[in-house]
Parts: C-alpha cells; structure tokens; sequence
C-alpha cells in the first residue's frame, strides 16, 4: 500500500520525479502495470485499496481536516485507528519528498512515465 499512496500523492502534486521513482518501485514490488496506473489515479478496482486510495485523496483534500464520515468509511473498509496514523505518516512523507524534487528540479533517473490523459 505504501508505494500506490506514494503514486497517489505524487500524481496529485504532479511530481514527475516521484511519480517516475514510485511507478518503477510498484513494479518491483509486484503491481502491475494497470495498479499503478489506478494508483496515479487514486482509484482501483479492489475495494479496500479504492477506500484507501479515497482516504488518501481526502486528506489530501482537505489537507488533512477530513470529517467523521471520512474516516468511518475508512474504518469499515477493515482498517484500523492505527492504519489511519500509518496512511497519515506516509502521505506527510511523500509530500515532503514531492515538494523538495519539484523545488530541486531533481533530474529524472528512473523509467520516465507518461501523463495522465485529464
């Protein structure tokens, strides 16, 4: 789950060095290419990676002021209080990481990746 959160919040801040880094990561820890794909998008087919990925995209949203609701649904799809601690931890980092490669211009060194179609 770490690397499609890493994917969701890079496409979302249009990180092209973590979106690259991340996708080729997702695949060496098995995701396919579709799941990384679905990742980048915030979405998947899988419901509880979808609830996940709708959690990500919400505190995202909201930076971080999400509702009761927000994480109720979170909750029901199995996860637990300390998921929402962990999915926190890792979107704070990847934020951290998207924003100091985009400030750095970091050069892209991994698989170059083609832009979502909006």
């Amino acid at each position: 789950d770490r690397e499609r959160i890493a994917l969701t919040v890079a496409a979302r801040h249009g990180c092209g060095y973590c979106t690259a880094a991340h996708s080729a990561i997702g695949n060496m820890v098995g995701l396919t290419e579709a799941q990384i794909h679905d990742a980048r998008r915030g979405g998947s087919n899988d419901t509880q990676v979808d609830s996940l990925l709708r959690f990500v995209h919400r505190i995202l949203e909201t930076k971080g002021h999400v509702e009761d609701a927000d994480l109720e649904s979170f909750r029901s799809a199995g996860y637990s209080d300390a998921a929402v601690a962990e999915v926190v931890a890792h979107i704070g980092l990847n934020v951290l990481t998207n924003f100091f490669n985009s400030v750095a211009e970091t050069e892209i060194d991994f698989p170059r990746v083609e832009a979502l179609a909006s």
